[in-house]
């Protein structure tokens, strides 16, 4: 079930169907925000109104009315879903891009309430946020990290995940968050980052996991965070390269120059043709290559597939001129440990700079960065 779940968990995991009537789902809830706030008298004293009132806004994706109601709610004598409204105000600030004030809604969270998925989730957004945008906000980011890994390492150590009211956290997830704030560390030179590694390598370690489902992920995301810093596992790919008018060319690619940024991906990744997109905007002078297997998108041998090729050629079509679709052995992409797609893999002189699963803007943020970083240096 692992590529299905990781389809469904994707923001872009919709039909053209879903995709319009959730269009028209939050132009309808966006015009219900408006036409409520505008006409207030029944939500001034009614708690659970004005939670409702704050999801709908959230919804419509109208983050000043939605702040403003739930500032409303939180400001009555006694909240009875206080936890809850803390959270989707983090949620407004952050559609506001007020980064500062979503920080200290975690923040209060983080001091009011027993650590739970709920919490655990509206972190990582603030992390995802705020990681790699400049050193105070890198700051906010580690702060929030500090906090996950007192909460989430005893757990991990006891075989245990995360349960909350919205949901539950699995232990996969708890550990790759773990290694995404040890990534952040190291980039910033915090040495505390080797004893969260070692700590981290010591829990895949323990018999509890063992023969896990949730084994196999959390192994993976070791072994990716474990290139980084590294000599990257290849000197060569070699490619078959998929053009838009259906043709696909033999084509080798160093990988000790550089910087090179490899996109593993798969057609069942939706979220990876605007990803890559975003990445080409932000890296037009930078070689990208938007990479992926025979197995890894049919699960059987790394044979050709005419429909998968098909489908690839149609998928080029949607990219700028300037990234490259290559189509490697399957061999060459579990070299990386590429299990989670999309990811990104940065290279820089033969060394691997990041290596992760590209689940958010902070993780974009800190594979470009990390090139930077790395030309950087003396």
């Amino acid at each position: 079930m692992d590529p299905y779940n990781q389809a469904r968990a994707q923001a872009d995991d919709l039909t053209d169907a879903d995709l319009l009537a959730l269009r028209l789902g939050m132009a309808r809830a966006s015009s219900a925000c408006a036409a409520l706030k505008a006409a207030p008298e029944g939500f001034v004293h009614d708690a659970a109104q004005l939670v409702a009132l704050g999801r709908l806004c959230l919804f419509g994706r109208q983050f000043e009315p939605a702040r403003t109601t739930l500032l409303e709610y939180l400001g009555l004598a006694s909240p009875t879903q206080r936890e809850l409204g803390l959270v989707l105000l983090s949620r407004a600030f952050l559609g506001l891009n007020n980064l500062y004030n979503a920080h200290a809604q975690v923040r209060s969270l983080l001091s009011d309430y027993p650590y739970d998925a709920q919490i655990h989730l509206a972190a990582d957004q603030v992390i995802g946020a705020t990681e790699g945008m400049n050193p105070d906000f890198t700051t906010l980011a580690m702060e929030l990290c500090a906090k996950q890994r007192t909460a989430t390492l005893p757990l991990l150590e006891n075989g245990k995940a995360l349960t909350g009211t919205d949901g539950d956290a699995p232990a996969s997830t708890l550990y790759a968050d773990a290694l995404r704030c040890e990534t952040l560390a190291r980039s910033i030179g915090d040495h505390s980052a080797n004893d969260t590694m070692e700590e981290l390598r010591a829990i895949v370690r323990k018999p509890i996991w063992q023969k896990t489902a949730e084994f196999a992920p959390m192994q993976e995301a070791l072994a990716r965070a474990e290139t980084v810093g590294q000599p990257s596992p290849l000197n060569l790919l070699h490619a078959r390269e998929v053009h838009s008018k259906g043709t696909a060319t033999p084509r080798t690619i160093s990988l000790t120059g550089g910087p090179v940024l490899l996109v593993p991906f798969t057609l069942w990744s939706p979220s990876a043709p605007s990803l890559i997109r975003d990445i080409a905007k932000s890296s037009s002078h930078r070689t990208i290559y938007a990479v992926t297997s025979w197995s890894a998108n049919t699960g059987g041998e790394d044979l050709t597939s005419p429909s998968m090729a098909e489908a690839l050629r149609t998928w080029r079509q949607s990219l700028p001129a300037h990234v490259s679709l290559l189509i490697v052995p399957s061999a060459e992409l579990r070299a990386f440990h590429a299990r989670q797609f999309p990811a990104g893999i940065a290279i820089q002189n033969g060394k691997v700079t990041f290596n992760a699963a590209l689940t958010d803007e902070g993780a974009v943020r800190m594979m470009l960065g990390s090139v930077q970083a790395e030309k950087s240096k003396p």
